[in-house]
């Protein structure tokens, strides 16, 4: 287990105690919750939706940087806009006076720790072969590199890689995400002087937080779908795919394609899946074979994003990000194109959780 992961396993059992702000980072959503005692607070939950067409991490980094920069914490003024704090960062631009944040301005200023959830967009995985290597650095980081490398082209050779901690002589499940978002996010908590509790791919998010711990799960993203198989609270398992908006009918596709590859999958009958796609939610449950069974995500009534002008998502109307950011976009789209292919081209195969901070 490496100290990282030493480290992060620790601050987050202390996090349902101590309460925290907990981020959800995706292409073209941000949310932000702030829990206490393993419960969202009361105005606690807000939602921010992006213009992000090329999928790239920079906007909704943006968009984190002002969201943040809004918030007054001791001894500084707050700014007078709100919206312009937003549209300068390149996030989404307008959020009303009124947005229900007051509990998030709250945990900025007392500086509570913060975990971020990121997209699988931005997290790619394999699953590890047990190695004499992984028994210590640096032996243990090149090796996971060149596991991920395997799967995913040369583009692998510039992640931030880390592990989780199976046991001694068991595959070990690899996390590989972009240097740069890693440290662009490690630089806005820094900035404003939080401690980062976590970043972490959102199937580690799930897993963590999943009620009755089912046998198996899968969660549909916009654009990507993930499915996971457990055993004794540890995914074993793990494959993930592009999908549409049609996730319904591709998550049975995608499950029985797995399960032929995999004969012992035939055996689960209980997949909780949650829907973080924002596809309207109406009639889902029918939609869904009988052995998946719809559960509420860790971000609360914020993450319905089928339901943008709800009061529980509390924020503007879909806004574009100003110029300079679609430009910086557009430059991280041209720049990260080996990376995308190579996570599509890798996408049929089986991976497992894996953290990094």
């Amino acid at each position: 287990m490496s100290l990282i992961s030493r480290i992060n396993t620790r601050i987050m059992e202390l996090l349902p105690a101590r309460g925290g702000l907990h981020i959800y980072l995706a292409p073209r959503r941000l949310v932000a919750v702030v829990r206490r005692g393993g419960r969202i607070v009361e105005d606690g939950a807000l939602h921010i939706p992006l213009v992000n067409p090329g999928s790239q991490w920079k906007i909704p980094v943006a968009a984190l940087r002002g969201l943040l920069g809004q918030t007054a914490t001791p001894g500084t003024v707050p700014p007078r806009s709100p919206s312009r704090a937003l549209a300068t960062a390149g996030g989404a631009e307008g959020l009303s006076p009124d947005s229900r944040r007051g509990a998030i301005d709250r945990a900025v200023a007392a500086r509570l720790p913060v975990s971020i959830s990121l997209s699988g967009r931005w997290c790619q995985m394999v699953l590890a072969p047990w190695s004499d290597a992984l028994m210590a650095e640096p032996a243990a980081s090149r090796f996971l590199q060149m596991q991920l490398s395997a799967v995913y082209g040369d583009a692998a050779r510039t992640w931030s890689v880390s592990c989780d901690d199976a046991p001694y002589g068991h595959p070990r499940l690899a996390c590989g995400i972009d240097a740069d978002l890693l440290e662009s996010l490690q630089s806005i908590l820094a900035e404003h002087r939080l401690r980062c509790a976590a970043i972490e791919p959102l199937v580690g998010t799930v897993c963590r937080t999943l009620d009755g711990k089912p046998t198996a799960f899968a969660v549909a993203e916009q654009g990507r779908l993930s499915m996971a198989v457990l055993s004794r609270s540890r995914v074993t398992a793990f494959q993930t795919q592009p999908c549409g908006d049609n996730w319904h009918n591709e998550l049975a596709q995608a499950w029985q394609r797995w399960t032929l590859r995999a004969p012992e999958l035939a055996a689960i009958d209980d997949v909780a899946v949650m829907d973080l796609s924002g596809v309207a939610r109406h009639a889902q449950a029918d939609r869904l074979p009988a052995h998946f069974r719809l559960v509420e995500p860790p971000f609360g009534p914020a993450a319905d994003f089928s339901r943008p002008n709800d009061t529980a998502n509390a924020a503007a109307p879909l806004h574009r990000a100003p110029p300079a950011a679609q430009a910086e976009a557009k430059a991280a789209t041209e720049v990260g194109a080996e990376a995308a292919a190579a996570t599509e081209a890798g996408d049929s195969a089986m991976v497992k959780l894996g953290a990094a901070a």
